[in-house]
């Protein structure tokens, strides 16, 4: 037996020496090939024949393609050899598809080819990268490697993956060249990001029930936890690999949406339009400003004053006389609050309307300057549908152009403008363009109609923390379905995992869902536990006044509760609308985010798992 082993170990060696002798001699050909061609090319061009030099050339590299051809055929058993095959021809393809689109003169096509063969050979060379990092005898590393090669087999997780790579360098073609420059900039950050968040989100979801699911069904894992791994360092190992293979997919396209929207800024921009003034107000990071009530102006009492009207005239919707706003349903509260703003930030005809904005970031430098973003609508019928404003900007007087209704328009304000307090005080003069004529009433939408706008940072550091927030969504959602795997079925737990995010991602619209159908006093002011504690009172009153639908609506109210406190807000950690405006993420947004979603929310689903994983019977070491 000894012999044996020892003759098949000599035999292997010789024929690595074969195939070493036989690799080195090939790659001398290549390079003679390669090389020879090249400069007996040369010689005859400079003999003053061009055109024999050229087919030289032509045949020379015909010739080493075809060698490297031969050479990738002959070893085509090494797995290494098989990976460079596919590379080579994933190249030439590319190659020609991008010869053709040139030729054809579709430039966006040609882009787009580009743009896939990048994005796919930077996730290639990515998961090289993770392979080596997880190249340790860590326990946690070795399931995490497990699973990057398991996730790059699964067809599920390699459509969603496919999906993204193709879907990118897709959208900008999908831009209409006749629209603004700066709204194509914004709509493809918006539609990317959005189209990264949720098929990012599906594969995680799939991708990590499917691996426990599996493992569990086909008795996988038996193997795996007889070994020295302990169940925790199986999720935690799981979890990472997950991650990491999230963390190169958000960083791969991340850098897809970077390069499509300098490609995109490069474009000529729209008639009248600047394109130093889309990079400044799309490709930048600006913290907004709103204005506040100049001295005398009392928000507060007004709004009391016109509730006080509202339930003299309906006591039976906004509560008897002397109800505080606070007690009224969110969405009733709200429409008041947001009347009482309309009417501040409305100037009638002839009349002015003063507004503050205080602690605005100085320019910086006596070149520097903010921006003024506004968006007038009229309240009454004009000739040309234009808004002619005049301005007082800290007591001096600013030029306003005529402004076309129902469009944000940004005025630039320097910084020679500013007090010493960084504080600016805008009068709006609606005098209208004929002083003969009496001017429609204007007015701004309370929301964002009226907003100072000061770049902060980059365009490329506000993307990285945007990234930086949806991978920390992802990590959640990772541990989500690790955990719904551990005791559910694939599509039960899939189901679950779904759910889960479909409610986080529209947390907002189902908070003010419940406030709307099922009314507590006080709840839509409160969180936690307290719309749960307060409706065993609410629900007992029902039932004895016999309005058994309210009772109903109580029971409605108390599941989606309970159900939403398990549930993060990633309606908070949304970072398209704030990219796609050129608004900041700022720091301390994604410092939020890595707490509650990070730390808080990701930790705690990671303990349910460890729980239930542990009193899991799995399999036993016997001895």
């Amino acid at each position: 037996m000894t012999r044996s082993r020892g003759f098949e170990a000599t035999r292997r060696e010789a024929s690595n020496d074969v195939i070493t002798l036989k690799w080195y001699t090939w790659l001398a050909v290549l390079l003679i090939l390669a090389v020879a061609g090249e400069a007996l090319a040369w010689l005859v061009a400079a003999q003053g024949m061009p055109v024999a030099g050229g087919v030289i050339a032509w045949a020379a590299r015909v010739a080493a393609a075809g060698w490297v051809g031969y050479g990738l055929w002959r070893w085509r058993e090494q797995p290494w050899v098989r990976r460079t095959t596919l590379a080579v021809i994933a190249t030439v393809l590319a190659l020609l598809l991008l010869r053709l689109c040139v030729a054809m003169g579709w430039h966006g096509g040609a882009i787009a080819v580009a743009g896939v063969y990048a994005m796919a050979a930077g996730f290639v060379l990515g998961l090289l990268l993770i392979r080596l990092l997880l190249s340790g005898g860590h326990p946690i590393l070795g399931v995490a490697r497990t699973l990057i090669d398991e996730a790059v087999r699964m067809r599920v997780a390699l459509v969603f993956i496919i999906a993204l790579l193709l879907a990118l360098p897709a959208l900008p073609l999908a831009m209409d060249p006749a629209e603004l420059l700066r709204y194509r900039i914004q709509s493809f950050l918006s539609w990317s990001l959005m189209a990264v968040g949720a098929l990012l989100s599906l594969m995680t979801v799939f991708l990590a029930v499917a691996t426990i699911t599996r493992e569990l069904h086909d008795r996988q894992v038996f193997l795996t936890l007889t070994k020295p791994v302990a169940r925790v360092q199986y999720l935690a190992g799981k979890w990472l690999g997950i991650a990491l293979l999230n963390l190169l997919l958000v960083g791969v396209c991340g850098g897809g949406i970077y390069v499509f929207t300098q490609v995109l800024a490069q474009q000529p921009p729209a008639a009248g339009e600047s394109a130093t003034a889309v990079r400044e107000q799309v490709l930048a990071a600006r913290i907004a400003v709103g204005p506040r009530p100049s001295a005398g102006v009392n928000l507060p009492e007004r709004l009391e004053q016109r509730l006080l009207q509202y339930q003299q005239i309906q006591p039976e919707v906004y509560g008897e006389p002397g109800t505080p706003p606070e007690r009224l349903p969110g969405t009733l509260r709200r429409e008041v609050e947001r009347q009482v703003k309309a009417e501040w930030m409305s100037v009638g005809p002839r009349q002015t309307r003063t507004f503050r904005f205080e602690n605005v970031p100085r320019p910086r430098g006596d070149q520097g300057q903010v921006q003024l973003r506004l968006e007038p609508n009229l309240t009454g019928a004009s000739p040309d549908e234009r808004v002619y404003l005049e301005m007082r900007i800290n007591g001096r007087p600013y030029r306003v152009p005529p402004l076309a209704e129902a469009n944000y328009h940004v005025l630039p304000i320097p910084a020679a403008y500013f007090d010493e307090h960084n504080t600016l005080e805008i009068a709006i003069i609606n005098r209208g363009r004929d002083p003969s004529v009496q001017p429609p009433g204007v007015a701004f939408n309370p929301s964002d109609g009226l907003q100072i706008l000061s770049r902060a940072d980059s365009f490329e550091a506000n993307l990285l923390r945007g990234l930086a927030m949806l991978w920390l969504r992802l990590g959640f959602l990772a541990m989500l379905g690790l955990a719904a795997g551990a005791f559910m079925s694939f599509p039960t737990a899939c189901l679950l995992g779904l759910l889960v995010y479909i409610a986080a991602a529209s947390s907002g619209y189902l908070y003010e869902s419940l406030n709307e159908y099922a009314y507590l006093p006080g709840a839509e002011q409160s969180s936690g536990l307290d719309p749960i504690t307060a409706a065993p009172a609410r629900f007992i009153e029902r039932l004895a006044e016999g309005e058994y639908g309210d009772a109903f609506k109580v029971i409605v109210r108390v599941i989606g509760s309970a159900f939403m406190l398990f549930v993060p807000s990633f309606a908070d950690y949304n970072p398209g609308p704030l990219l796609a405006d050129g608004l900041l993420v700022s720091w301390r947004h994604l410092g939020h985010a890595a707490v509650w979603v990070g730390a808080v929310w990701t930790g705690a689903m990671g303990v349910i798992a460890w729980l239930i994983f542990r009193n899991r019977e799995l399999a036993r070491v016997t001895v």
